[in-house]
């Protein structure tokens, strides 16, 4: 941890100088080098500014909700079907089989219309372990919104982060609301 917040310190310095070395001017011009400086005074910089806004609230919702949890898509998106309606595998990744010596599974991420689904490929069947979905246009996308809808009504001048787990806290499904519209789900069923 303390690695990385010394990684992220010096990320956020190396911006600071180089913000104020853009800011300052390029190497090169002004009255130290004898040419003319493109600079205007201060004095003489209009800009037009408008009112500060207030920051966009956001407020965190916690639900317990078996059914949504466990089935957010109704019927899932399978490999076939994401394949066969344009996706395609962006990776695939050796896993060993917990249960099974000598066996060997396989992850695969496919990406679908903008969507990013993980699953779990075993012999006998792929299982969905991860999904993030932003474009609610193909019909696993549809159903997916439509079921989602009758558990949270956001406000339209909010930004709402909503958790869905099931009473065994297992299965998760996290949703972002902006403005009042849905733009993000993450779904995380449980696979052991």
């Amino acid at each position: 941890m303390p690695a990385l917040l010394f990684v992220a310190t010096g990320k956020a310095a190396l911006a600071a100088t180089l913000y104020v070395a853009l800011w300052w001017g390029t190497a090169g011009t002004g009255p130290t080098t004898g040419k003319a400086s493109n600079r205007k005074p201060s004095a003489q910089i209009t800009r037009a500014t408008k009112p500060a806004s207030a920051p966009v609230a956001t407020r965190l919702v916690r639900l317990t909700n078996d059914s949504l949890a466990g089935q957010p898509f109704g019927e899932e998106p399978t490999v076939k079907e994401l394949l066969r309606n344009g996706g395609h595998i962006a990776a695939r990744k050796p896993h060993r089989n917990l249960y099974e010596a000598g066996q060997i599974d396989t992850i695969l991420l496919v990406r679908h219309q903008g969507n990013v689904f993980q699953f779990y490929r075993a012999p006998e069947k792929d299982l969905l372990r991860d999904a993030v979905v932003v474009n609610f246009e193909p019909a696993y996308g549809r159903r997916l919104r439509t079921r989602l809808a009758s558990a949270h009504r956001p406000a339209a001048s909010t930004i709402d982060k909503v958790r869905i787990g099931d009473s065994e806290r297992t299965n998760y499904v996290s949703m972002v609301y902006q403005s009042g519209r849905l733009s993000t789900v993450h779904v995380e069923p449980y696979l052991e």
